[in-house]
C-alpha cells in the first residue's frame, strides 16, 4: 500500500473516519442504555464514510462493507420517507370551516417559512417561531389574520377591518385560497 498515492491516501482518510464513527455511534447507544438517557452518535455517517472510502481503493468493491451500516438503510427506507410524507401533509392541509372560534374565509399555501416572529421567554432567552400560513377568520363582526406555524399552533392574532387589510399585515409571498 502506497500512501503517497492520493487515492490511497484519500482511502485511509474516509475508512478511518468512518470506523471513527461506527465507534462513536456504539458507543452513544450503549451510554443511552446504561444511563437512560439520550446521547446521540453520528448515524448512517460511518457507512457513508467507508463506502466513499473504498471507492478510491482500487478494490471497489470493498464500497459495499458501507451497507453493513444498519442507520444508513433506517435512513433510507423510514426516515426520508416519513419527512417527504410530513411535508405533503403540511402542504395538503385544508383549516376546518370554523378555525379558533370564527368562520374560515381565507388561507395561504404552505410555506417552509413567510417570516419570523421573536418572542422573549425569560433572562435574555428568545423563542423564534416560523410562520408557515396564514389563515383569515370572521369573528365578532370583525376580520383576525392569524399567523400560524404547523397549520394549526396560532402565534399572532391581528384584528382588521377587511379581508384586505389582514392580507397587507401578511407576506407578500402569500398565495391565497377560498375554504
Amino acid at each position: 500500500m502506497n500512501l503517497s498515492d492520493p487515492k490511497i491516501l484519500l482511502c485511509v482518510i474516509f475508512v478511518s473516519l468512518g470506523v471513527l464513527s461506527w465507534i462513536i455511534t456504539i458507543g452513544a447507544r450503549i451510554s443511552s442504555k446504561k444511563t437512560g438517557h439520550f446521547v446521540s452518535g453520528v448515524p448512517a455517517l460511518g457507512g457513508i464514510f467507508i463506502a466513499v472510502g473504498f471507492l478510491f481503493s482500487p478494490i471497489k468493491w470493498l464500497a459495499l462493507i458501507g451497507l453493513l451500516d444498519f442507520d444508513l438503510w433506517y435512513l433510507i427506507i423510514s426516515v426520508i420517507p416519513s419527512i417527504i410524507i410530513g411535508e405533503k401533509a403540511l402542504r395538503d392541509y385544508i383549516p376546518p370551516e370554523v378555525f379558533d372560534g370564527g368562520k374560515v374565509l381565507e388561507y395561504s399555501d404552505y410555506n417552509k417559512e413567510f417570516e419570523e416572529i421573536r418572542e422573549d421567554i425569560a433572562d435574555g432567552a428568545m423563542m423564534i417561531h416560523h410562520i408557515n400560513r396564514y389563515v383569515i377568520i370572521s369573528k365578532d363582526n370583525s376580520f383576525i389574520l392569524l399567523k400560524t406555524e404547523l397549520n394549526t399552533r396560532i402565534i399572532q392574532r391581528i384584528e382588521c377591518k377587511s379581508p384586505e387589510e389582514c392580507k397587507i399585515h401578511a407576506s407578500s409571498k402569500a398565495r391565497w385560497k377560498h375554504l
